[in-house]
């Protein structure tokens, strides 16, 4: 199979499948919530600067019955030079319960750009791989786009607020958890969001949602979970 179907297939497969002790706080204290720290990542440079490992599974289910579950895992391997440019190099892995087979990618990124790709072991050009790369991105780190699509800010203004520690990869992280049941405007029936307070920014860690029962969708509930982190 040429890399460019791979890609789409690939890229097809995740797209499918997606569709897309506590302390409370009143719903009007919300804003509270410090949203100018929030940076989810949705370029593969934003996981570059930040994370040393990004690990997350995303699950779909219809009537109770799992669907599918992908499994992606992001890993920073250090600076390499390539073709005499300095690069950051990267290995991401993805596997789906629907299939034995595991995807595997290494990037070496200059300033944003592909300068050599290595997929399943083949070499693609640079060109090709740069062509192509926001198409795969999307699709490999869909979760954090469809989040960034959320009002987020304005369904935790009418939402339960709660705070909380949680232990992701072994580490204790402070957990902020937005819940609501009157999600109607975003196409869903309720939902809940997890935010992770790293200080000096956050992000979401997982989330979990209800569509409509009018909505003609290949699923009706999803999960969202990160399950390893380690920031640069």
């Amino acid at each position: 199979m040429t890399y460019l179907k791979k890609s789409l297939v690939f890229a097809a497969l995740l797209i499918l499948i997606l569709g897309l002790s506590s302390i409370s706080i009143l719903a009007q204290e919300s804003s509270g919530i410090p949203f100018d720290k929030l940076k989810t990542p949705t370029k593969l440079q934003d996981i570059v600067n930040n994370f040393d490992k990004l690990e997350y599974k995303f699950s779909s289910f219809k009537a109770g019955e799992k669907i599918q579950q992908i499994n992606v895992k992001f890993q920073y391997q250090g600076k390499e030079k390539v073709d005499n440019l300095q690069t950051d190099k990267i290995f991401i892995e993805s596997s789906t319960n629907k299939s034995s087979q595991i995807s595997q990618m290494t990037f070496w990124l200059n300033d944003g750009q592909i300068v050599k790709l290595i997929q399943d072991k083949q070499q693609i050009p640079a060109t090709i791989a740069n062509s192509m790369k926001n198409k795969f991105l999307q699709s490999i780190f869909f979760p954090f786009y469809h989040f960034e699509e959320l009002n987020l800010k304005k369904i935790a203004s009418e939402a339960k607020v709660t705070r909380t520690q949680e232990m992701i990869d072994e580490k204790e992280i402070d957990i902020i958890k937005i819940e609501s049941d009157n999600l109607a405007e975003s196409g869903l029936e309720s939902g809940s969001v997890k935010l992770a307070d790293f200080e000096e920014f956050m992000m979401t860690v997982g989330f979990t949602y209800l569509t409509l029962e009018e909505a003609e969708a290949e699923y009706d509930e999803a999960l969202f979970e990160v399950t390893g982190i380690e920031l640069r």
